[in-house]
């Protein structure tokens, strides 16, 4: 008997509980920055944002339309992220994760968030 290891696709709700509570847990500075997560792949374009306003922290597991800037990203890469085996920045350069909209809130956001 062999102890395989079972490839386990992340799920939307394992994304979203991470998401929320790393995002509780980081301290942002003052001023407001939205961002709209989309995990594409195994979850099928599920949605998710954070909302920063003046440090406080908001993250809801729909639609932000009025967000500054957009993450689009494949739910592996982006558990993979969340658990330290890779980080956002290789994942932006071979494409698992793509950033639109506003670069300087996107830039300070994602710095400050994942590192």
């Amino acid at each position: 008997m062999t102890n395989a290891k079972k490839d386990v696709t992340p799920s939307y709700g394992s994304i979203f509980k991470a998401i929320e509570g790393k995002a509780a847990g980081t301290k942002f500075g003052n001023g407001f920055v939205a961002t709209q997560i989309t995990l594409t792949g195994e979850c099928d374009y599920q949605p998710l944002y954070i909302k920063v306003d003046d440090g406080a922290v908001v993250t809801e597991p729909y639609e932000y339309h009025d967000s500054n800037f957009f993450i689009d990203a494949d739910a592996q890469a982006m558990a993979d992220i969340l658990n330290g085996v890779k980080n956002i920045y290789e994942c932006i350069e071979n494409g698992t994760v793509v950033v639109n909209g506003e670069v300087g809130k996107a830039l300070v956001f994602i710095h400050t968030f994942f590192g």
